[in-house]
C-alpha cells in the first residue's frame, strides 16, 4: 500500500488559530516519520493523485476537500481507497464535503471522526456514513505529556480556575466569567481565574474583561488574561491552574483539544454533559446543560446549542465535586488507531458517547439538489480559486448578487466575499476563505432546529 496526502507538514498559519489545522500539520510529520508517504499538492487540482494506483490509499487530511478526491477518483476510473476526515460537527464546511462525497463513497472508503459523538451526527443525517465505513481516531496523545493528576486544593484555599480556547459566546465564555465571579465572592476571595485565547469581540479583550469582573467586586489581581499562547507554552498555562472549564456548546465542537491538553498535564476539567465532553470526561465532571430548542441555527455560523447550569457549576468547584485528570478512552486518541484505520484495520472502541444532540437534531432536507451539477460546480470554483482566476470568481459573485437582490446585509457580505477574492495569498488552511465561497456560490448553508430533549447527559449507545 501506498499512501498519498496533501503536504501539511509546513503550512503558513499566520493568523489561523483552529485545533485541526494543527492536527494537519501533526498527522503529516507522523507519516514523515512512520511510512513513505508521496506527497502532493491538493491546490494543484487532478493531477495532484495522478500516481495513485490500485490498492493505495488517499488520505484527505487537509481540510474539508475530500469530496475533490472523491471525483477526481470517478472521472478518471482510479482505483484506490480514500480516508477522508470530519473535524467540525454542524458547519457548513464539514456538513457540504459529505453531502458531495455521499453519491462517490466506495467500499474500503472511510470517514474518521474526532468522537464518537460527532461520527452519530454523521450516520443519523448520512446514508453514505455507515457502521461499517465510519471510525473514530484523532490521534495526539502521544505528543502529550503523561502528567499525575494534580490534588484538588482544600476547602480553606484558593482556587485556580482556568479557560483555554477562544474567548466567545460560542464557547459560554460569558458563563465562565459569570460562575468565577459567584466563586470569588462566596469563597470570600479565594478563586483566581487565568484565562488564554483570542478575544472574537470586544467585549472580550482583557481591559473590558477586569472592568466587567470589578463591577462584581473582583479585584485585578484575581485574574490574568493572557491572550493567544503557543504549543509550547502550555505545560507553563496548566502549571498555573487547578482546574479547567470548558462549558463549551459551540455548535462546530466536536473534540475539544485543550480538554485532553489539560488531562495530559493532570489537570482536571468540567463541561458540559452534552457533546463531546461526555466520552471524554467522569460523569462526575459533566454539568447539566439546556439545550436552545427555540431558535433556528444556520451551519454558516457557529453558536451555543445550549447553557450549563452556572449554579450546578460554581457549586461543584467550591466543593470540590468534581474527579481529578481522567480520560475515560485512550486508545481512539492514540497514533496507532489512526495508522491502523489508514491501512484499513478499523479498531472498535465501547464508547460511551452523548446521544442527546444527536437525537435532538432536525436538518431538512435539501432541495433541487444535483450532486453531479453541484460537484462540477465546486470544483469549478476551487480551482478557480486556487489557479487565481480572481476574475472569474469575482463575476460568479456577482452574477449571484444579481439573481439574489442587492439587501444591505447582502451588499455587505458580497463587499466582503470580493475582498477575500482580492487578497493576495490562497492557504487551504484557512477555513474562513473558500468554504465561505462555496457556501455563497454553489451550497447554500442549511438550517437546522433541536427539539426538546430531557436536560442532562444521554450517555450511552444506540
Amino acid at each position: 500500500m501506498r499512501l498519498h496526502t496533501h503536504d501539511y507538514r509546513a503550512p503558513d498559519t499566520d493568523g489561523i488559530v483552529d485545533g485541526a489545522i494543527l492536527m494537519h500539520r501533526e498527522m503529516a510529520e507522523l507519516l514523515t516519520r512512520r511510512q513513505p508517504v508521496t506527497w502532493h499538492d491538493l491546490a494543484q487540482g487532478p493531477d495532484s493523485v495522478a500516481s495513485a494506483g490500485p490498492g493505495d490509499v488517499v488520505y484527505a487530511g487537509s481540510g474539508p476537500y475530500a469530496f475533490l478526491y472523491h471525483l477526481w477518483r470517478q472521472r478518471t476510473g482510479g482505483r484506490f481507497r480514500i480516508v477522508r476526515e470530519v473535524h467540525t460537527a454542524l458547519w457548513s464546511g464539514y456538513w457540504a464535503q459529505e453531502e458531495l462525497c455521499a453519491p462517490l463513497v466506495r467500499p474500503g472508503d472511510l470517514a474518521l471522526f474526532p468522537t464518537e459523538y460527532t461520527r452519530r451526527l454523521y450516520i443519523r443525517h448520512f446514508a453514505s456514513v455507515t457502521e461499517e465505513n465510519s471510525a473514530v481516531a484523532y490521534p495526539m496523545l502521544d505528543r502529550l505529556p503523561r502528567s499525575e493528576p494534580a490534588p484538588a486544593p482544600g476547602p480553606g484555599e484558593t482556587l485556580r480556575i482556568g479557560y483555554l480556547g477562544a474567548l466567545s459566546l460560542a464557547k459560554n465564555f460569558d458563563q465562565v466569567l459569570n460562575v468565577f465571579a459567584r466563586c470569588h465572592r462566596d469563597s470570600g476571595g479565594r478563586a483566581s481565574l487565568v484565562c488564554a485565547g483570542k478575544p472574537n469581540h470586544a467585549r472580550w479583550e482583557a481591559d473590558a474583561v477586569r472592568a466587567a469582573l470589578g463591577e462584581q467586586g473582583v479585584e485585578p489581581g484575581a485574574v490574568e488574561l493572557l491572550g493567544i499562547l503557543g504549543q509550547h507554552q502550555l505545560a507553563d498555562f496548566f502549571a498555573r491552574i487547578d482546574v479547567l472549564l470548558f462549558p463549551s456548546t459551540a455548535s462546530r465542537e466536536t473534540l475539544g483539544r485543550v480538554v485532553l491538553e489539560a488531562l495530559a498535564h493532570g489537570v482536571p476539567v468540567l463541561a458540559a454533559d452534552i457533546g463531546p465532553a461526555v466520552e471524554l470526561l467522569p460523569a462526575r465532571n459533566l454539568v447539566p446543560t439546556e439545550l436552545d430548542t427555540a431558535g433556528e441555527f444556520t451551519m454558516s455560523r457557529v453558536g451555543p446549542l445550549g447553557r450549563v447550569d452556572e449554579d450546578v457549576l460554581a457549586a461543584k468547584l467550591l466543593d470540590r465535586d468534581y474527579d481529578p485528570a481522567a480520560l475515560r478512552s485512550v486508545a481512539p486518541f492514540q497514533d496507532e488507531a489512526f495508522l491502523r484505520a489508514l491501512s484499513g484495520d478499523v479498531d472498535e472502541h465501547a464508547l460511551a458517547y452523548d446521544t442527546t444532540l444527536p437525537q435532538a437534531l432536525r436538518v431538512p432536507a435539501r432541495t433541487g439538489f444535483d450532486p453531479q451539477r453541484t460537484l462540477e460546480r465546486a470544483e469549478r470554483l476551487f480551482t478557480d480559486f486556487f489557479g487565481r482566476r480572481d476574475q472569474a470568481v469575482h463575476r460568479a459573485l456577482d452574477a449571484c448578487a444579481t439573481r439574489t437582490g442587492h439587501g444591505d446585509q447582502d451588499r455587505g457580505e458580497r463587499a466582503a466575499l470580493h475582498d477575500l477574492v482580492d487578497r493576495p495569498g490562497r492557504n487551504l488552511a484557512d477555513y474562513r476563505a473558500f468554504p465561505r465561497l462555496l457556501d455563497a456560490l454553489v451550497l447554500p448553508p442549511l438550517t437546522y432546529r433541536l427539539a426538546p430533549q430531557p436536560v442532562g447527559a444521554g450517555a450511552g449507545k444506540e
